[in-house]
């Protein structure tokens, strides 16, 4: 298979979080050929489990419409490594600092038309730490032991992409 080489690219927009842009590309039978790109500088997700209870975030997530229940998960902060990004956000979100801090893998949310690469981490042990909240969240923890976490996946009441890969990822390398 080849790769598809970039002839043009012209931003289009560029917010706090992302950017878009047009990229131009030459396909392998030599067409010129456009590709709508999402920049997106990338992002971590933590999968807390402790005691046999699983923390979860619930917030009201507006591109999708909807009030979802989510592992803690945020976009790195300037010059943030992932496990950096991973223990802030967890100390934002749920006030809890991660004593072990495992990755678990990688995962694209979108590679249709976005560069966002989501790290995933999990932890079981932790200490109460927590920082400020971001001003603009309105966040709500929830723990649930892991039946009930579960059957939350099984009934379609977790829908989140990075919430169902970290948990997916868990199981395998458990």
């Amino acid at each position: 298979m080849q790769i598809e080489e970039l002839v043009r690219s012209t931003l289009k927009f560029e917010g706090r979080i992302i950017k878009v842009k047009v990229d131009e590309v030459r396909i392998p039978d030599g067409s010129i050929v456009t590709r709508e790109v999402v920049v997106h500088r990338g992002a971590v997700g933590i999968l807390p489990i402790m005691d046999n209870k699983v923390f979860l975030v619930r917030q009201y997530r507006h591109p999708a419409g909807e009030i979802l229940w989510e592992i803690p998960a945020g976009i790195f902060g300037e010059s943030e490594t992932p496990e950096e990004c991973a223990i802030r956000e967890l100390r934002e979100e749920t006030g809890l600092f991660p004593l072990n801090l495992v990755r678990l893998g990688e995962v694209f949310v979108s590679p249709g038309c976005s560069t966002e690469k989501i790290y995933l981490f999990y932890a079981d042990k932790f200490k109460s730490d927590p920082l400020p909240k971001d001003e603009d969240e309105n966040i709500e923890v929830g723990e649930f032991d892991i039946d009930t976490f579960r059957d939350m996946i099984e009934e379609g009441k977790i829908r989140d992409g990075k919430t169902l890969a970290s948990f997916c990822l868990y199981l395998l390398k458990r």
